[in-house]
C-alpha cells in the first residue's frame, strides 16, 4: 500500500537531484551524461520506468524556459533503449514554493528545519509518542470500539471500520469530525494511523495534516492559523488536540465559511453528550485486555508474558495506565507477586519515593471533574483553597503539587484549568479521597 505518486513526485520510483545553481539547457546534457555517457543511476531509473528531477534552489524562469530545460533532459537520454519510458522533469524554487504552498503539513516541517518552525505546530508525525518511529505499528483487534451517538448503547464499530469512516468524512473540504473518550484510550494514536497507509485503505494524505495540542499553548493559535490557511485558499486537514468546545465550535465556524478548503479533526477526553452542530461525532472506548497485553509485549520485551497480562488487566483497557506502570518495573521483577494497590502506588510514585503530602492532595484534586489550578489568592474564584483544606495543605501548596501531578503525567491542564487523569486514576484517588476525608472539615 501506499500514496499515489502524483505532482512534486511523479513515479513510485523517483530521484531528484538538487542544485544549489540554475541550470541552463546548454548544461543539462554534461550533468545528466558526464563524458557522454548516461549516469548509471539514470539508466536504471529508465530501465524501471521511473523518474529523474532536477531542482534548482537558485533558479527562477519562465514558462518556456522551464520547458527548453525539460527538452534538454529529454534529449539527453533520447539513446537509450528504453529512454522513453523515462520520465523526467525540472523544478525551479518557484515550482517548489508552488508545492509547498498545497501541503501545507510539510510547509511546516520546512519551517522547522529553516528554524523558523511555528510554536506547538507540525506536520505528520509520532504525535501521541513523539520518542517513537512514525512507522510503528497500528494495533488492531476485532472488538468494537468505536460508536456514534446514535450507538451509544449498541455496538458500534470496529477500530478499522471507524478510522475508514473518519478517513471517507474528512477527504473532503469543509468536514468536520470530534473524537472524544477518555483519557488514555488512544484518541491521538487513532487520529495519527488516519494518515498511515498501513492501516486499512484510502488513507489521508500526510502532506496535508497539520497538528497542535491545545495544552501545549500554540502560536498562532488554532484560530490564526485556521484563517491564514482559508486567506490563502490552501487545503489542510487541520487536527486540533485536548480541544474545548468552545474552540471546536469557533473553529468549525471557519472551516464551514466560503471558500474554505479545510478539514477538522478536534480529540477531546470530555464525554458529555453534546453534539456540536455540523460535526461528525465518533466515541472511542477503551481497549480489549488482549490488545492492551499486545501493546506492552511489543514496548517492553523485557516483560515475562504473565506479567504483561497482569499489567493490562490492572490497567482495564486504558494504554496510557499500562504503558506508565510497565515503565517503573524492574528488571527481573514478578509483577504478579504485587498486589492492586502496590501497583497502584508503583505507578503513581514514579520511582521517587513516597510522598504522602502530595499523595493525599491528589486525592482531594480527584474529586472534582476539573478546577482552576492557577489562582491561590484566597478569591471567591480561587477554588485551590477550598480543595485544599480538605487535606489542610494552603492554595499554594496544592498549586505546587498540581504542578509534580502533572510532571508524573497524572494530571492535564487546558488554559487555567487542572485535571487529574486519565480517569481511571482520578476514579481510584477519588474513591480513597472518600474513605479517608471527613465528611465535616474545618477551614
Amino acid at each position: 500500500m501506499g500514496l499515489e505518486p502524483e505532482g512534486l513526485i511523479p513515479r513510485s520510483k523517483t530521484v531528484f537531484q538538487v542544485k544549489a545553481e540554475d541550470t541552463p539547457p546548454s548544461g543539462i546534457s554534461s550533468e545528466m551524461r558526464p563524458d557522454g555517457v548516461v549516469r548509471p543511476v539514470i539508466q536504471e531509473l529508465a530501465a524501471q520506468s521511473g523518474a529523474y528531477v532536477i531542482v534548482s534552489s537558485k533558479g527562477s524562469t519562465s514558462d518556456s524556459a522551464l520547458r527548453d530545460r525539460r527538452t534538454a533532459m529529454a534529449e539527453a537520454v533520447g539513446d537509450l533503449a528504453n529512454g522513453s519510458s523515462l520520465f523526467v522533469d525540472f523544478h525551479d524554487r518557484k515550482g517548489i514554493e508552488t508545492w509547498l504552498r498545497d501541503h501545507t503539513g510539510t510547509t511546516l516541517w520546512v519551517r522547522e528545519r529553516i528554524g523558523k518552525r511555528l510554536d506547538g505546530w507540525s506536520g505528520y508525525g509520532a504525535w501521541s509518542y513523539p520518542h517513537e518511529s512514525i512507522a510503528s505499528d497500528y494495533l488492531l483487534d476485532g472488538e468494537l470500539r468505536i460508536r456514534t451517538p446514535q450507538q451509544r448503547t449498541e455496538s458500534g464499530l470496529s477500530a478499522i471500520d471507524g478510522i475508514q469512516g473518519i478517513r471517507d468524512t474528512l477527504r473532503n473540504p469543509q468536514e468536520i469530525v470530534r473524537l472524544v473518550g477518555l483519557s488514555g484510550v488512544g484518541k491521538t494514536r487513532l487520529v495519527q494511523g488516519l494518515f498511515d497507509d498501513w492501516v486499512g485503505e484510502r488513507s489521508l494524505d500526510p502532506f496535508l495534516a497539520v497538528y497542535t495540542n491545545v495544552a501545549d499553548g500554540p502560536n498562532p493559535s488554532p484560530v490564526a492559523l485556521a484563517s491564514e490557511l482559508i486567506g490563502t485558499h490552501r487545503r489542510a486537514v487541520l487536527v486540533v488536540d485536548n480541544c474545548p468546545p468552545d474552540l471546536h465550535h469557533r473553529l468549525s465556524e471557519f472551516c464551514r465559511a466560503d471558500g474554505s478548503v479545510l478539514s477538522l479533526i478536534t480529540v477531546e477526553y470530555d464525554i458529555r453528550e453534546d453534539e456540536p452542530e455540523g460535526t461528525d461525532v465518533f466515541i472511542l472506548d477503551v481497549a480489549s485486555i488482549d490488545l492492551t497485553e499486545k501493546l506492552i509485549r511489543g514496548r517492553f520485551p523485557n516483560l515475562s508474558p504473565v506479567d504483561a497480562r497482569r499489567i493490562a488487566d490492572f490497567s482495564g483497557g486504558n494504554a496510557r495506565i499500562a504503558i506508565a506502570l510497565a515503565g517503573r518495573i524492574d528488571k527481573d521483577e514478578a509483577v504478579g507477586q504485587l498486589s492492586d494497590q502496590e501497583l497502584f502506588r508503583r505507578l503513581f510514585h514514579q520511582r521517587q519515593g513516597p510522598d504522602e503530602g502530595l499523595f493525599r492532595s491528589a486525592q482531594a484534586l480527584s474529586l472534582v471533574y476539573s478546577f482552576e489550578g492557577e489562582n491561590v489568592s484566597g478569591d471567591a474564584k480561587d477554588e485551590l483553597s477550598p480543595l485544599g483544606s480538605l487535606v489542610g495543605k494552603s492554595a499554594p501548596e496544592m498549586f505546587t503539587y498540581c504542578a509534580e501531578l502533572e510532571r508524573r503525567g497524572l494530571a492535564q491542564r487546558r488554559g487555567p484549568w487542572r485535571a487529574v487523569l486519565p480517569h481511571a486514576i482520578a476514579n481510584r484517588l477519588a474513591a480513597l479521597a472518600l474513605q479517608n476525608i471527613p465528611t465535616r472539615c474545618s477551614g
